[in-house]
């Protein structure tokens, strides 16, 4: 009892003359209703809820293989097939090891970048805001450059315009145009590309290289339920030259032009019967429980339990040592028994080339990491800004604005920048900042200290790098679960914006590809609304030019789908033909699915004034009783259709 006292007039001790001196008035600690203990607890709860982007980050980077290339290949195959693993799925070692050098260095320049972006948010812009390289924005860095440089661009082009990037972040920020152009983007799209990069993790959280390995490939669906040890595995060819698959060589059933095997397999037999699997399942399961019983840090503790069990060797989970079931168990072992070391960028730093930006490709990259980066950071700024005028009331203005956001937003570019310089995707404020929040954080001060745990953990990366993929899975599938959470806020009942955003969502994870979910979603949305905008104003014209007429254009649909009437339910509304209903007047209501209704013309002669000519004048309209009507008054009766939500 006499040492908790102590610890507690002590605690005391340092949040008076901490806020009296001029660190605490910088970090303005008495104003927003703070202290120096507190802010370090809120700081250190904001790193262990997102400690585990540094192993995450660095397994899903290093499956591009990085700089790596078929130059660092030591087999007797020196082409560019020699990259990838053969039958059993044993790799070059020398390639290999190139690898595993470059995730033990994304180790270190994920802790680098998120200590150095976290120090600046919070001794610069004094928020309880944390970054690190942002989840999504590392899955479309994975996607351009590809499993193993596959992809479009190399890694380190793709570098080249995350530095460019950041450049063009810092601009918008200084000059104001970014929260001028965020209000251009539709509402629903932004919300469905949260939620479809959610999937997207989720997906990858799934497969074998960066997961559980649940799913497995199967030829005639694509997909299909996985779960085998390595063994069991068959890989898939990528054939160069399909004309020459057909030369059988002489005392095997191999042919030969096969090329490379794949990483890319599905499963022969013995479905769900890896140990890994379930090791990892229960992992899932663990960080689910803690979750719902509101537990710190639940991402890390389940990566946590995994990488404990996963390290014991002997097992058949084990992925340490010459007993795992995974090719390099005993090199891994060999490097984690360091358990401290220098940290070094050697593998990663600074390779960054702005060569490739003759390309199209690159480009699109460019331009994709802009509106991805552009949307993640500055929707998780404005609602971190707003979680915290939960607290302190008045934080947030009445135009938005909080304290020191410009500094924020230019953060983000500079962070991006350094990102970049280290060999990372794009750094961005994590939304993980709201359980620091939530603990008593609101001064920078809580930054510092996550940047504080980070610069620790840049010296345990022989522990860090040794996390195993079934460890990170159940990571990758909670945080893609969480990024769900913004679908609810989607118009769903609104057929112009519930489309769109459904193709956002869904095109993502089924194309493997982020930008190609944005451009689905954002051309629907033009196409439809376009249209919708272009009947209006055609059904504008027509009742200009048919003066007298009760010629209206059908609108678009913004009624609940759940709304409607079933066929044979209910009395049939009056006007619509198709139900045997009697027309009178105008048309009553707005179509249904499924009906044709047909203007009439009145019994009663038409007034001499047409009162079609006052619909656009003014801010008053036509009334449904055929007078004419203020501010009040509406088009035939019928309320005026909604714009599309801007943010």
């Amino acid at each position: 009892m006499g040492i908790a006292q102590a610890w507690e007039d002590l605690c005391k001790f340092a949040n008076i003359k901490f806020g009296e001196s001029q660190a605490g008035k910088y970090f303005r600690i008495k104003e927003r209703k703070s202290c120096l203990t507190t802010e370090v607890r809120a700081g250190t709860v904001t790193f262990l809820t997102m400690a585990y982007i540094l192993a995450v980050n660095a397994s899903i980077i290093s499956e591009t293989g990085g700089p790596c290339g078929p130059e660092n290949c030591t087999g007797p195959d020196k082409s560019d097939d020699c990259v990838w693993p053969d039958l059993n799925g044993i790799g070059d070692p020398g390639y290999e090891a190139c690898m595993e050098q470059v995730r033990r260095n994304l180790v270190a320049a994920t802790a680098a970048s998120s200590c150095l972006a976290s120090a600046l948010m919070g001794i610069g812009a004094n928020l309880p805001i944390a970054a690190a390289p942002g989840m999504g924005l590392n899955a479309y860095f994975l996607t351009i450059v590809g499993e193993r440089g596959s992809g479009r661009v190399t890694y380190e082009t793709a570098l080249g315009a995350v530095f460019i990037e950041g450049i063009i972040f810092v601009i918008l920020a200084v000059t104001g145009l970014r929260m001028r152009l965020i209000r251009l983007v539709p509402r629903s799209i932004m919300l469905a590309t949260s939620a479809g990069i959610g999937l997207y993790l989720a997906v990858l959280g799934l497969q074998r290289t960066e997961g559980l390995g649940v799913m497995s490939f199967e030829p005639s669906t694509l997909v299909t339920l996985g779960g085998c040890t390595p063994k069991q595995e068959v890989h898939a060819f990528l054939v160069p030259d399909p004309s020459q698959v057909c030369q059988i060589v002489n005392g095997t059933a191999l042919p030969t032009g096969l090329g490379a095997a794949s990483s890319v397999a599905f499963c022969a037999g013995g479905k769900m019967t890896n140990a890994s699997l379930w090791l990892g399942i229960a992992g899932l399961f663990l960080t689910s429980v803690l979750m719902s019983r509101s537990f710190k840090g639940p991402i890390i503790l389940g990566i946590a339990f995994v990488t404990v069990v996963a390290w014991i060797p002997g097992h058949a989970a084990s992925y340490l040592g010459a007993s795992s079931n995974m090719p390099g168990g005993q090199e891994r072992m060999d490097y984690f028994r360091n358990v401290v070391a220098l940290p070094s960028l050697g593998a990663t730093g600074a390779k960054l080339s702005f060569k490739g930006f003759v390309t199209g490709e690159l480009w699109i990259a460019l331009v994709t990491f802009l509106y991805i980066d552009f949307l993640d950071t500055t929707g998780t700024l404005f609602s971190m800004a707003s979680f915290i005028n939960n607290y302190i009331p008045g934080f947030v203005g009445a135009n938005k604005e909080f304290p020191r956001q410009t500094f924020a937003f230019s953060v983000d570019g500079i962070a991006s920048i350094i990102g970049s310089l280290m060999g990372t995707s794009p750094v961005a404020a994590f939304i993980e900042s709201a359980a620091g929040i939530r603990e008593g954080g609101r001064t920078g001060l809580t930054a510092l200290t996550a940047a504080w745990w980070f610069f620790v953990s840049l010296f345990f990366t022989p522990i860090l790098s040794s996390v195993p993929p079934y460890a990170i899975g159940p990571a990758l599938i909670t945080v893609g679960a969480l990024m769900m959470l913004n679908v609810v806020r989607i118009k769903w009942e609104q057929t112009a914006e519930a489309l769109p955003a459904f193709l956002t969502i869904i095109i993502m994870p089924a194309t493997f590809s982020i930008a190609y979910g944005i451009i689905a979603g954002l051309g629907a949305y033009i196409a439809i609304n376009g249209c919708n905008w272009l009947l209006d104003k055609l059904g504008e014209c027509l009742q200009w030019t048919i003066s007298g007429s009760d010629l209206e254009l059908p609108q678009p649909d913004q009624r609940s789908f759940s709304s409607r009437r079933p066929s044979g339910l209910g009395p049939s509304p009056r006007g619509s033909v198709a139900n045997g209903g009697t027309s009178s007047g105008r048309l009553q209501g707005p179509l249904r699915s499924g009906e044709l209704s047909l203007p009439r013309r009145p019994s009663t002669p038409l007034p001499e004034t047409p009162t079609v000519a006052k619909r656009l004048s003014g801010a008053g309209g036509t009334s449904g009783a055929g007078g004419t009507s203020g501010a009040a008054g509406t088009n035939g009766g019928k309320a005026p259709r909604d714009g599309a939500d801007r943010v």
